[in-house]
């Protein structure tokens, strides 16, 4: 063997483990991306709806709990949003659609799936047409995971998968 094909095979080898090396990076660069990356974001309430005003107590606690879902805070989100959709059940207030949208964002991005459906579910129902929370890519996703009869256009992260889901 002259020098001319031990320096051909020491490139060799070394562009060999070069193309590991950069396979192993972008496998932990991409591992490093939720697989179910559907960003959404808690909705302030308004200040009047049609006829109605919104409770300025309620207001405060949800904003309280969208500055809590900011600083990725979401359990405590949750219990926020909580409480500011028990008070609005005992006021009748008519954000509580967006209000339950909220505690779903949190107890999704706290992996709380199960109080996510749920509330979620609560949120279309009260939406009163934001299309917001009706346009809710979050809430399709969830519709889609539990209710066969609903057909999914995209495949259910199984993040999603909860236990009699499917």
């Amino acid at each position: 063997m002259n020098n001319m094909d031990i320096n051909y095979k020491e490139k060799q080898y070394s562009w060999k483990w070069m193309r590991i090396l950069i396979m192993v990076l972008f496998s932990i660069f991409l591992s490093s991306f939720p697989a179910f990356a559907v960003q959404e974001t808690p909705i302030e309430l308004p200040k009047t709806e049609g006829s109605k005003n919104y409770d300025l107590e309620i207001g405060q606690i949800n904003s309280q709990g969208i500055k809590l879902f900011d600083q990725e805070e979401y359990g405590q989100a949750v219990d926020k949003f909580n409480k500011a959709i028990n008070l609005a059940n005992q006021l009748r207030s008519p954000g509580k659609g967006i209000l339950y949208y909220n505690h779903a964002l949190s107890a999704h991005e706290f992996g709380e799936h199960k109080k996510a459906i749920k509330s979620f579910l609560s949120s279309r129902r009260f939406a009163r047409g934001n299309e917001t929370i009706l346009n809710s890519k979050l809430l399709k996703l969830y519709e889609c995971g539990l209710n066969p009869s609903v057909t999914c256009e995209e495949k259910i992260p199984l993040s999603l998968n909860i236990e009699g889901s499917h």
